[in-house]
């Protein structure tokens, strides 16, 4: 099985970014890679699900699923997912086993407010998203700390680069 690096973390830290430039990297040195977007996963694969805690849990299985049979190809998997809870992390854990491993994307809630890119902390001051703010996120264990990307701490160009020497490493190759 190949590696899933999963990224989590608020919405607005960066996830998908970081994501689609490891792709397009990884790509351009002829490794086979796919992206999984939470996003897109939530209007595709997950669009009968709801947001009760439950169903967050169950998207949680289903892209740890479609990652976990990309990975049994070969094919490296990247995901970007909040995974808030435990409970969910936990889950993809049992999926994945130790071919997975954890990037933290690490951004305030308030510099997430501030940039809000796909203008969903916007909606839920408005009232048509409820708890998305106020949302627990519960912070990364150790284990859970595989990578760590501060995204309100340096730039985009500079996260990239430390996350791409970062996979490549673990993946065996070197030079960013």
């Amino acid at each position: 099985m190949a590696t899933v690096f999963w990224l989590f973390g608020r919405s607005g830290a960066g996830k998908t970014t970081l994501a689609n430039l490891l792709c397009r990297d990884l790509r351009e040195r002829n490794r086979p890679v796919v992206f999984i977007d939470g996003d897109l996963a939530r209007s595709g694969l997950s669009s009968d699900l709801g947001f009760t805690p439950g169903s967050r849990t169950e998207n949680h299985r289903r892209v740890a699923e479609v990652a976990r049979l990309i990975s049994e190809q070969g094919i490296t998997a990247i995901v970007a997912t909040m995974a808030p809870e435990y409970e969910q992390r936990d889950l993809v854990q049992r999926v994945l086993g130790s071919h997975v491993t954890w990037v933290f994307v690490e951004a305030p809630l308030e510099e997430c407010l501030r940039r809000d890119p796909k203008g969903l902390y916007q909606k839920a001051r408005d009232g048509k998203l409820n708890h998305l703010i106020d949302y627990p996120f519960d912070p990364p264990r150790p284990q859970e700390r595989g990578i760590v990307i501060n995204t309100a701490a340096a730039a985009v160009d500079d996260c990239h680069r430390h996350l791409l020497e970062e996979i490549l490493r673990r993946l065996g190759e070197s030079g960013v």
